[in-house]
């Protein structure tokens, strides 16, 4: 009998080795935003051998087997307190597997003694990772307001940032851990991909997907008043029919976001600390994730083609919408474009602890045609492109990464 068809469950496992043949799901539940769309192939075409009759014919070739899966998760902050000695939350942990790296930013919260904006120092010394994410004091404080700032280096007791606090620093005001989030670029290490498999659920037929990949993703509704989302596409090596028990015993992830509000954009000269803060109107990113699948022989299965995949680059590209300027022969977004020079962008989405989001882009260059005005929500704006490369700074893959997304 055919059950209702929003009823499901999803659960992944990281895999040891591509595509292994191993049943068990039993760590983790993802809480999909519906059901997981699927697309399941196993082809075959005809055999095409000459006949001595019309219409007469042989069985098909059965060929190799693929497919993709696509869903939708919530982006909901780290999911608990990041005061004291935070640990990384399931749902973190998931999406750094697939994307690439995922860490804290430091192992501890700790405190600012005094310092400069762009200086502050802490009670702690040297624990904040460079390249890395953090997160000071709590909103309405006149210096860190609870927003994430991108960290240069953390040298003994004092923290260089690579965009400065919206205010002097307080003595007391907590500096929060992040959770970071970040592609590997080293044109060496990491380049290969750790397999995932899945057990995608209904209410009747269950399939187990192994040897999967993430192709691509996309990180939805970062603008205000937006419920931030990611939307996840894997490929699949090869899949079964499985008898999985359904409703499923797993334990499900489940943190509710905060919405996009009482944040900042920061945009500023690479090399320059002195804040910039702009009032944004609409924000896209757009990542293209660049992905070499391996064919070859060696599979599990006698129709797996697909036995690993090799990560060879993400294409990040930016934009945002502002208000027009007043007349002018300079305006703001025009003369990004024109300037030839490189920007670094941090933007918090929401500050409270335990749902905080901030994305991060440490060198970004203007893109595109050059900024003009045009209509938008019956006003007048500008938008402006750019694309997000590696940095300057070499010394680690989190300050090589072209972005670090950060969750606390």
């Amino acid at each position: 009998m055919s059950n209702p068809d929003v009823l499901g469950a999803f659960c992944y496992e990281v895999e040891s080795a591509w595509g292994e043949d191993v049943t068990t799901f039993a760590t983790r539940r993802l809480s999909t935003i519906g059901r997981p769309q699927l697309t399941l192939n196993y082809d075959s075409e005809p055999a095409g051998r000459v006949e001595q009759y019309r219409s007469a014919g042989s069985p098909h070739v059965k060929m190799t087997m693929g497919g993709e899966v696509t869903f939708t998760l919530d982006l909901p902050g780290n999911g608990s307190t990041m005061v004291g000695s935070p640990s990384v939350s399931a749902p973190c942990t998931f999406l750094g597997a697939a994307i690439g790296a995922v860490g804290l930013s430091a192992t501890a919260s700790t405190t600012l003694t005094g310092g400069t904006a762009a200086s502050p120092t802490t009670t702690a010394s040297g624990t904040f990772s460079a390249g890395g994410l953090c997160r000071v004091g709590t909103l309405g404080d006149g210096d860190g307001d609870g927003q994430m700032y991108s960290i240069l280096t953390h040298a003994t007791t004092t923290l260089n940032l690579r965009g400065a606090l919206n205010g002097a620093p307080v003595n007391g005001a907590v500096l929060y851990p992040v959770v970071q989030i970040y592609p590997y670029t080293s044109p060496t290490a990491n380049v290969g991909i750790t397999g995932m498999r899945f057990l995608w659920q209904s209410s009747n037929l269950c399939y187990e997907l192994h040897g999967c990949w993430l192709k691509s993703y996309t990180l939805n509704n970062f603008n205000t008043a937006g419920r931030p989302q990611v939307t996840m596409t894997f490929g699949i090596s090869r899949w079964r029919e499985s008898t999985a028990t359904f409703p499923s015993a797993v334990t499900a992830d489940a943190f509710n976001p905060a919405p996009v509000a009482a944040g900042s954009f920061n945009v500023q000269v690479v090399g320059t600390t002195t804040r910039n803060a702009r009032s944004i109107r609409d924000f896209t990113v757009t990542i293209t994730r660049n992905i070499g699948e391996l064919k070859g022989p060696g599979g599990v299965n006698a129709a797996q083609a697909t036995i690993g995949a090799r990560h060879l680059g993400d294409d990040v590209q930016i934009s945002w919408t502002e208000d027009a300027d007043a007349a002018t022969t300079t305006p703001t977004l025009s003369g990004y474009w024109s300037s030839g020079s490189s920007y670094h962008v941090e933007y918090t989405l929401s500050v409270t602890d335990g749902s905080a989001i901030g994305i991060s882009f440490p060198k970004v260059c203007p893109s595109g045609t050059k900024p003009v005005q045009t209509s938008s929500d019956g006003v007048n704006r500008i938008m402006l492109t750019g694309s997000a490369y590696t940095s300057d700074t070499t010394t680690s893959a989190l300050t090589l990464a072209p972005y670090v997304l950060g969750l606390a």
